[in-house]
């Protein structure tokens, strides 16, 4: 926890001025051979339909103080207020502002499945369910429900792959599932013994993938609320993580520098990443690629991206361009590109061909989040200025920014058609912005 704060001080500063593993684990491999893709026949089946559910490691309580709600998962917490020397936006340009937190907003998500729902999440423990609603000549206005159960700051949360369901994860080491359609509570997970870091669903069912700061990651089916899995093998605080794109791999990234690819059937660490050439310093931040298998890009606080092979086990490059830590990464899957976003106020894009940065696109402060647009060569970053900007990364140009927050952007969602935002802010707001007319 102590050193998760300090992460996130370095964050505030700049806007101012392994345990052992089963049996099966593979080591990377230094030497950087091209990664050769494992191909996923249909035969092996789906995860979400027959993932071992015999494992029985005990349960552990919640029981996290109040004073250590400064840290982040997936965002900020509250020491980015240090950063946040108030912003004057030059004007506010969302379509609607939500203001039923009385806390930073330090989570969204936006419902895959129906361009009107999304959720926000704070540091007053609670969750709200939003609809935007028709306001005609007058825009739109929004329906919020609250959903409380947490006792804890809700630092994560994610819509299932169909939008029937939303999970939140707070810092009280729990994940409580909610129905989308009228904000039901139909499930509290519970068992790992520190915050919930961040939450990912199952790309294809529901379950639910969790890591907390307890070294650990968790897996439940959402339908029963049953523990499934518990990944071991961190030594610190599991900072990142998620399902591959077909759902066969769960990868864990940790403040103790290593990613660790696990079988979510068995929960064996089949390969890790730590030591030369892999980080020299806590992975902060992770992607999968959409669709080459097992292509991961990763960030660090040792100021650099690696682009790492599950398939083979391999680092495939280190990529330098950053100064201060990475906050978030993306690879897009229609272009031979990555981005990187730091605390030095540049994401980078990256060309993955030659592993060298294509273009660098300034910020006024550090970037605190970004999303690739399928079918496009085109981006959105947050940053902690208070703006959320899109991005045309082949021209190098920016399409169009949006003001309105008077603290940084901590969190950022995009709506199915991917021309909406929505943000999550220290100012105690969220804020919708129409990025495409």
């Amino acid at each position: 926890m102590q050193q998760e704060q300090q992460q996130h001080e370095q964050l505030a500063g700049s806007d101012s001025g392994a345990g052992g593993s089963g049996g099966g684990e593979q080591r990377r491999e230094a030497d950087d051979d091209d990664m050769e893709p494992v191909f996923i026949g249909a035969e092996d089946g789906e995860v979400v339909a027959d993932l071992d559910e015999e494992d029985d490691a005990p349960m552990s309580d919640s029981d996290e103080d109040d004073e250590e709600v400064l840290r982040s998962a997936g965002g900020a917490l509250e020491d980015r207020d240090d950063s946040g020397d108030a912003v004057t936006p030059p004007q506010d340009d969302a379509v609607a502002v939500i203001t039923v937190h009385t806390a930073p907003v330090y989570s969204c998500a936006w419902s895959p499945a129906a361009a009107d729902t999304f959720a926000t999440g704070g540091g007053d423990d609670v969750a709200h369910l939003h609809r935007l609603v028709s306001a005609g000549a007058a825009g739109v206005s929004v329906s919020s429900a609250a959903l409380r159960g947490h006792t804890d700051t809700v630092s994560s949360m994610a819509f299932s792959h169909d939008g029937a369901l939303l999970a939140t994860g707070g810092l009280d080491g729990r994940a409580l599932i909610w129905s989308a359609a009228d904000g039901t509570a139909q499930r509290t997970l519970e068992g790992p013994g520190g915050g919930l870091e961040w939450l990912r669903w199952h790309p294809k069912g529901h379950v639910l993938l969790a890591g907390s700061e307890d070294f650990t990651a968790w897996m439940w089916n959402a339908g029963d609320g049953s523990l499934m899995q518990v990944f071991s093998g961190h030594s610190d605080s599991v900072l990142c993580g998620g399902f591959s794109p077909d759902g066969k791999v769960v990868a864990t990234g940790s403040y103790d520098g290593s990613l660790r690819l696990w079988a979510p059937r068995t929960g064996e660490c089949t390969t890790l990443f730590m030591g030369h050439p892999y980080h020299d310093g806590p992975v902060t931040c992770l992607d999968f690629h959409p669709s080459t298998p097992g292509l991961m890009l990763t960030g660090s606080e040792d100021n650099t991206a690696r682009l790492v092979s599950g398939a083979n086990g391999k680092v495939l490059g280190t990529l330098v361009a950053h100064t201060e830590t990475l906050e978030c990464v993306g690879l897009s899957g229609d272009f031979p590109f990555g981005a990187s976003g730091g605390i030095d106020h540049r994401l980078v894009v990256w060309d993955l061909n030659t592993l060298q940065p294509r273009n660098t696109l300034p910020h006024d402060k550090a970037v605190s989040q970004l999303q690739w647009i399928p079918g496009t060569a085109c981006l959105y970053s947050a940053c902690i200025d208070g703006a959320v900007r899109l991005w045309d990364t082949r021209a190098s140009t920016c399409q169009a920014v949006q003001h309105g927050h008077t603290k940084g952007v901590l969190d950022l969602a995009v709506s199915p058609d991917m021309k909406t935002v929505v943000t999550a802010s220290d100012d105690h707001t969220a804020r919708v912005f129409r990025m495409v007319p």
